[in-house]
């Protein structure tokens, strides 16, 4: 089993999460159909990622096209958490935020301010400060609200009414050299909230109310 896997049941574990993320990372047999819908919602999580991440990277390169802002690429995977209902391990790529801010700074108008040293005579390169396009929180708003999006509309896999469809998000293993900024992000809903909801018993303001969400910056 991957040790990144390993580490995010030790996040959720430290993040007040039941005993339960302790053993998620073992997945359980199942039944060929069941396997089925939960690589079908594997596919459902990396593609609510994917179109998070591009939206954020549209907005970071709008003035710099081309520019490589995103290290790795999304993943996900479902396990059966016996009496608890379902697991899913959603690996978020890192956005390379040193990079971004740093053109950020010598692209915008404003105060002048010294960023560096060219090591040569004392010479200083002169940048202006300003605020990015986009920062990590907003990078973690999309992620945050895609990834519930995708539990509400796709959550498909079997549940009872009293069980946990539970995603936990993290940084993926990546090149960036930021990997303190690591999130992770824990969300889950039962399986009666889905049901009432798909029933349009609840509103999808309502669902996503309902949705317990504990995130943790480490």
């Amino acid at each position: 089993m991957k040790t990144s896997t390993l580490i995010l049941a030790s996040a959720i574990a430290a993040a007040a999460v039941p005993a339960w993320a302790q053993t998620a990372a073992t997945p359980a047999p199942m039944p060929a159909n069941v396997r089925v819908q939960v690589r079908t919602m594997e596919n459902v999580f990396v593609t609510a990622v994917r179109s998070g991440v591009e939206l954020i990277a549209q907005k970071v390169t709008e003035s710099v096209p081309g520019m490589t802002v995103v290290g790795g690429v999304p993943h996900a995977h479902g396990y059966a958490v016996e009496n608890h209902g379902w697991f899913f391990d959603v690996e978020v790529p890192e956005l390379y935020w040193s990079t971004i801010n740093l053109y950020t700074q010598l692209q915008r108008p404003g105060p002048q301010r010294p960023v560096g040293n060219t090591g040569q005579g004392g010479a200083t390169i002169i940048a202006a400060q300003a605020e990015p396009q986009v920062t990590r929180d907003d990078y973690r708003r999309v992620i945050r609200e895609a990834l519930m999006d995708a539990m509400l509309d796709y959550g498909q896999v079997p549940l009872k009414p009293n069980e946990w469809l539970t995603v936990g998000a993290r940084s993926a293993d990546s090149p960036a050299p930021s990997m303190e900024d690591t999130v992770a992000l824990v969300m889950q809903i039962t399986g009666e909230d889905l049901t009432l909801f798909r029933q349009a018993k609840i509103s999808r303001d309502e669902a996503k109310k309902r949705i317990k969400v504990k995130e943790e910056q480490r």
